[in-house]
């Protein structure tokens, strides 16, 4: 199992829709979206701020480069933040959940 974690631009239409065509996928098991994060970041020698939302997408391993594919088609960013995460422990019951949700 891979947790991946992406920032999303705070505008929930496109996110929702975004958030649809993993799910629908099957690529992801489950997608947590989490609303009013504000990013702090330095852009051409500038500092920005912007509204976002996190989404924590979890996946079986296999799936890594089918998300990563999807991600660069359908993000609106350039760069879009991805991070994996590998957790070393899981409930058994959540695990068996996870793994039965994918197709």
């Amino acid at each position: 199992m891979l947790l991946c974690l992406i920032s999303y631009p705070n505008d929930g239409r496109k996110c929702k829709y975004f958030i649809n065509g993993l799910i629908r996928s099957g690529m992801v098991a489950c997608v947590q979206r989490i609303n009013n994060v504000k990013s702090y970041y330095m852009r051409e020698g500038e500092m920005k701020a912007e509204n976002e939302k996190i989404l924590l997408l979890k996946l079986k391993a296999e799936n890594k480069e089918k998300i990563l594919a999807y991600i660069n088609k359908n993000h609106p960013y350039d760069i879009p933040e991805i991070i994996w995460l590998q957790p070393d422990d899981v409930s058994d019951a959540y695990l068996q959940w996870v793994k039965n949700s994918w197709k």
